[in-house]
């Protein structure tokens, strides 16, 4: 099968990671793939190598829907795999290749004009999107980037980018808190999958590559706790929040932060206030093997996120090396880091929580180890690459199926 997997780009985060190695592992599997962008420069810190890339605008230009549609009809495309657009017209134009439409929801960017479903900190927004976003001030966004007045959020267009997805053939989901989001904003429950997210780092999860040990020692009592934070310096991803946690932690630890982003020199800036900065190490982004050993080595994964963050990535890989996860009980976290057994979930999104259930870690000391390896078998067995991608394929062949019956989606 020709299958086209679309995003609006390709950029820093996890979700360009995991398009990418979706390809790859599609690829392996025996369909044909490529991956279809906006056209933007491709940044160099993203693996692409043996991926075919379909640039749908030239560099610099806007997408032009009809000039982006030929480029994919050129392509052949058996079906078209939507991971993110917000591009209505190009939205529209996919129903002209006649060819059977999915769509990944990594997050709420179809769903919510915030984005996040949360207007001010500590929000966690339950509602769909509609009408009554107005009623609640949703109307008002973040100022376009070099402008100083609040962007004006276009709810009528918001609501047809959300109309034409529930008319897709399939949504696909990471989590099952995704999945009662979609529930919620009108889609019908037999479109709906949940597809378990697969860990980039599964070879190391079944042990098919050569990984050190992690260090020797009792972690806290014969040697630091090495903690660790990947993400970017965002305030939903929660850095700022664990900074602040740390000072009231007694013992010895480490923090290893892999970020970057517009809050980084802030949280720099506020370890050093805190009196934490010669215990945390910050570290720009790295690529895969780097990345790897860092995953390794620590013996506890910190994800702080403070929004209802869809199904982070992160923590699967931490867990896929032995690495047991604290986080924050939101999103789709609770999916994966399940309390006492992978991990530890803390339920009060709070500094003070956050920081009690980082003590109540650290005291652990031996007993991280069981925790972390009962969360590498949780990998294996539910986050595995080939799962993912049987699951992913048979829904491509249900989709096509229908499409040869003439019982596709209303376009």
């Amino acid at each position: 099968m020709r299958v086209v997997l679309l995003v609006d780009t390709l950029a820093i985060g996890g979700l360009p990671n995991h398009v990418l190695d979706l390809a790859r592992a599609l690829s392996d599997a025996g369909e044909c793939v490529a991956v279809a962008h906006a056209g933007t420069d491709v940044p160099t810190h993203l693996d692409t190598r043996g991926i075919e890339l379909l640039a749908l605008a030239d560099v610099g230009a806007p997408l032009d829907a009809p000039r982006a549609l030929a480029r994919l009809r050129q392509w052949q495309p058996d079906l078209v795999h939507v991971h993110l657009c917000s591009h209505l017209e190009l939205l529209l134009a996919l129903s002209e290749l006649r060819v059977p439409l999915v769509r990944s929801f990594h997050d709420y960017t179809s769903l919510c004009l915030r984005r996040g479903r949360r207007r001010y900190p500590g929000d966690r927004c339950a509602r769909a999107l509609g009408w009554s976003c107005a009623l609640y001030g949703c109307l008002l966004g973040a100022p376009e980037p070099g402008q100083r007045l609040p962007r004006l959020a276009n709810l009528p267009r918001k609501l047809s980018e959300r109309a034409r997805y529930q008319h897709f053939d399939a949504a696909l989901v990471g989590s099952n808190h995704m999945g009662e989001v979609l529930r919620i904003n009108g889609f019908a429950p037999e479109r709906i999958t949940v597809v378990p997210y697969f860990s980039r780092f599964d070879r190391e999860a079944r042990g098919l590559a050569e990984m050190p040990e992690k260090p020797a020692g009792i972690p806290g009592v014969t040697r630091p706790l090495a903690l660790m934070f990947a993400g970017q310096a965002v305030a939903g991803k929660g850095l700022e929040v664990l900074v602040r946690a740390l000072p009231a932690m007694r013992g010895d630890w480490r923090l290893t932060a892999i970020t970057s982003g517009p809050e980084l020199e802030r949280v720099r800036a506020l370890a050093r206030q805190l009196g934490v900065d010669a215990r945390i190490e910050f570290i720009e982004w790295l690529p895969h093997e780097a990345l790897a050993g860092h995953y390794r080595r620590a013996d506890l994964f910190v994800l702080p996120s403070v929004w209802d963050d869809p199904g982070p990535l992160v923590g699967i890989e931490a867990m896929s090396f032995a690495t047991p996860v604290v986080a924050f009980a939101v999103g789709g976290i609770p999916d994966y880091v399940l309390h006492g057994r992978t991990g530890f979930l803390v339920a009060e999104v709070s500094v003070e929580a956050l920081g009690g259930q980082l003590q109540r870690a650290l005291e652990c000391g031996a007993g991280l180890a069981e925790l972390g390896r009962a969360g590498q078998a949780l990998v294996v067995d539910r986050h595995g690459r080939s799962r993912h991608v049987n699951t992913i394929r048979s829904m491509y062949g249900h989709a096509a199926a229908a499409r040869a019956m003439g019982l596709e989606a209303v376009t």
